[in-house]
């Protein structure tokens, strides 16, 4: 008999596994977050990090947009697909971006070679240029830490044989109540 636990495992496993394991399908999600007029903005990330908290971490540009976004509204979700297990993992919840402190330095420094110019262009990402060789280079590296707390999870195998399976992880202050729901 299939018992929750194994697919709640699972989903642990596969995160834990992503960013450490290269071409997981998992190394790359889906971020989701709401604009300025609330609609919702999305956009593909490098999943960095499981902690051991189990939260996850991202990289980004600190004069991003979603950096903007996500100090109006906090709340958003990553969606990753594994196409090889018909896995998909939603998880929703609140990120904390880090600026500075030692979890920022620790990722900080990981950050080297051709890496440090996805944070040290001249304008922010987005601005209009007319020549996309000819952007311009600072010493300043505007990196930020995203932090998603995960508060809730949906675990959808779409698997043919015998039955597709779904199941609803929800994070309670005593820990994750966990259920299955109609695929």
């Amino acid at each position: 008999m299939l018992l929750i636990e194994d697919l709640f495992k699972e989903t642990w496993k596969e995160l834990e596994q992503a960013p450490s394991t290269p071409d997981h399908p998992f190394s790359l999600g889906c971020l989701a977050t709401n604009d300025i007029n609330g609609a919702i903005k999305q956009r593909l990330l490098i999943f960095r990090k499981l902690t051991s908290q189990q939260n996850l971490l991202f990289y980004t540009d600190s004069r991003s947009t979603k950096i903007d976004q996500l100090h109006k509204n906090a709340g958003a979700s990553v969606l990753f697909y594994n196409p090889v297990l018909h896995l998909q993992i939603f998880i929703s919840g609140t990120i904390v971006i880090h600026k500075q402190g030692k979890l920022w330095d620790d990722h900080r420094g990981k950050i080297e070679g051709r890496s440090l110019q996805d944070y040290n262009t001249q304008y922010a990402p987005g601005k209009h240029i007319k020549n996309p060789l000819g952007v311009k280079r600072t010493e300043d590296l505007n990196f930020a830490l995203l932090e998603l707390k995960p508060e809730v999870i949906e675990y959808l195998k779409l698997r043919i044989e015998p039955n597709r399976l779904r199941a609803l992880f929800t994070k309670k202050e005593e820990g994750w109540e966990k259920t299955f729901l109609i695929p």
